[in-house]
């Protein structure tokens, strides 16, 4: 029987109290946090009070824990992107086995850092790519091995970023500008580069790069818009990014839901859109409803601490997430195509874009004897093998359930991290080694947009 893993947590955010955090309150025997570390007072002390973490072991600062006692065995590492470096190698030189938020760093010179430290230690550092331990890709990643497919010819992916979704977070959010967080290609895509990887168990030999910022700038304001949605704007009945509308209404994230999910999921996600009132009332008779009625998760659980109806209107006012999309100070792209040759001469594409009217991502692969092509959403997900001579269709349901999140990875991913602790192993977990080659694609595609070339990814392994 396993013992019980005492943790420190490093960032009380939405990654590290809500996913994170809840897994430890539903699963008491594997894993238990016994400090934490956050400077925002409100979460830290949310937080704390959900863990029952005395105050002696409530910190502001990340070095104020680490200078203390040895307090377990795992350290979780949930700042923003920027902040991950330092936190995560003092925490691997104090003893602490490590796992990282995604991206893992956002220089490159930072990410050899991490890789390097933890070889030095002999600890264990693990990167959060979530997507491995999803019931789809996992799937996808056993039929490109099983050889039904043929030699790989041709991979085509898309990260469909929703239209809300980019305004969210990468034009009013955390990651809307290059300075302060990571490209975009980095910071949203770092997943999707490593899956590809992890899949085709293959790694890019050369890519190029296009995209930029088109839509999200001040010349294309409505006439009269203010800096503030709130402010009065014209278009207030009109403009997709209302704030109100994305925030209050949540009509964006209950269609998302809806889009790809079917059956009884589908129609109470389009009820809750339309006639909330009477979702909230069958919540009386079927309680399993109150998490779409009584929703307080991602993306208002980021506009206000406590995010009531009220708090909600009043963050709006003149928090970020209130202002207008086209008076912001984002520089991230909005759309971004790479172009790869993998070492097995396939070609590779992905495909970036924040205009999408649906999240998710797509997948088609072309295979010298049959063709996968993919759908994993919001709500669902599914997989469909055609082979070339037979003809033979294969469809595969790949969804995870409504209450899973990032398509039942997150669990999954806290269950290997666990069982690594205690010494099994878990090839989906990927150390910060293997996640360098990932982070080096998104460094090397950005150089090759910048600079209209071609880049050979030897170059950006010889140069750490």
């Amino acid at each position: 029987m396993h013992h019980l893993i005492q943790a420190i947590l490093i960032g009380a955010g939405q990654r590290g109290a809500d996913v994170y955090g809840a897994y430890a309150l539903a699963h008491p025997d594997e894993v238990r946090f016994v400090a934490v570390a956050e400077p925002n007072p409100e979460r830290r002390v949310r937080f704390a009070a959900q863990h029952k973490i005395p105050p002696q072991n409530q910190f502001e600062s990340w070095e104020a824990l680490l200078e203390k006692a040895h307090y377990g065995q795992a350290a979780f590492v949930c700042t923003q992107d920027q902040q991950h470096t330092a936190p995560t190698l003092a925490a691997l030189r104090a003893g602490y086995d490590v796992l990282l938020e995604k991206p893992m760093a956002t220089t490159a010179d930072e990410c050899r850092q991490l890789a390097d430290a933890a070889e030095e230690t002999g600890r264990q550092l693990y990167i959060c790519h979530v997507l491995r331990f999803t019931p789809h890709f996992m799937k996808m990643r056993e039929i490109i091995q099983s050889g039904v497919l043929g030699e790989i010819i041709n991979v085509s992916h898309r990260e469909n970023v929703s239209w809300w979704h980019m305004a969210h977070s990468f034009v009013r959010g955390n990651w809307r500008n290059t300075a302060e967080s990571a490209p975009m290609i980095l910071a949203k895509c770092c997943h999707d580069l490593d899956i590809l990887i992890w899949m085709l168990d293959d790694r890019c030999e050369s890519l190029s790069s296009v995209g930029g910022l088109k839509h999200f700038r001040a010349e294309n304001a409505p006439a009269g818009a203010p800096q503030f949605c709130l402010d009065g704007c014209p278009a207030a009945e009109t403009c997709p990014y209302y704030a109100p509308f994305i925030y209050e209404d949540l009509a964006p994230l209950w269609r998302g839901y809806a889009d790809t999910s079917k059956g009884f999921a589908r129609a109470v996600m389009r009820a809750q859109e339309r006639a909330p009132g009477l979702v909230q009332a069958l919540s009386a008779l079927m309680p399993t409803l109150r998490q779409v009625s009584a929703y307080q998760g991602w993306p208002i659980s980021v506009v206000a601490q406590n995010p009531t109806p009220e708090n909600i209107h009043e963050a709006l006012k003149s928090g970020p997430y209130g202002r207008c999309v086209y008076h912001c100070d984002n520089d991230v792209v909005d759309h971004q195509v790479a172009a790869m040759r993998f070492a097995g001469g396939a070609s590779v594409t992905l495909t970036m874009h924040g205009h999408s009217h649906a999240e998710g991502r797509y997948t088609l692969i072309q295979g010298a004897r049959g063709e996968l092509r993919a759908e994993f959403g919001y709500g669902g997900a599914w997989i469909e093998v055609n082979e070339h001579r037979s003809d033979l269709r294969t469809r595969y349901d790949t969804s995870a359930g409504a209450d899973e999140g990032h398509g039942g990875g997150d669990a999954r991913l806290m269950r290997a991290f666990i069982g690594a602790l205690h010494g099994e192993d878990s090839p989906a977990l990927s150390t910060a080694r293997r996640s360098l080659e990932s982070h080096l694609m998104a460094f090397a595609a950005e150089e090759a947009r910048l600079g209209e070339k071609v880049v050979r990814m030897d170059n950006w392994r010889l140069m750490i």
